[in-house]
């Protein structure tokens, strides 16, 4: 018998116990990397970026400084929010300036639907 190994009495490798910060600090990357890749996706980006800065923040345990990963899931999941913030701002941006109004825009987007659909989108006097 090898004592000088890893190995157990079944042949596989000893894997110490997962401690929870781990789980939390992996789950913390995985939205953070979701959070940035739906952008896109306002709604989705938020969410799963302020669920990946707490998460990563709760990983640190009783520590003082966050781990590097831990640093990275919270800077991705900042830049997420922020350019998923800034994407909205903007698009608010745009369809005043362009419609002049939310109102000329939802009117313009009904005129749209009805002559595609032949359906009203909103009922008369609705808007």
């Amino acid at each position: 018998m090898d004592f000088q190994s890893d190995d157990n009495f079944n042949g596989q490798q000893y894997r110490p116990p997962v401690r929870p910060q781990d789980a939390m600090l992996t789950a913390s990357i995985v939205l953070s990397v979701i959070a940035m890749a739906t952008t896109c996706c306002i709604y989705a980006s938020i969410v799963c970026g302020s669920l990946s800065i707490i998460l990563a923040l709760l990983s640190r345990g009783q520590q003082k400084k966050l781990s590097p990963q831990g640093r990275m899931a919270v800077m991705t999941s900042t830049m997420a929010i922020v350019i998923a913030v800034a994407a909205t701002v903007i698009m608010f941006m745009v369809t005043i300036r362009e419609y002049g109004s939310f109102e000329n825009f939802l009117k313009a987007y009904s005129d749209i639907m009805e002559s595609m659909t032949g359906m009203p989108l909103f009922e008369e006097g609705g808007i």
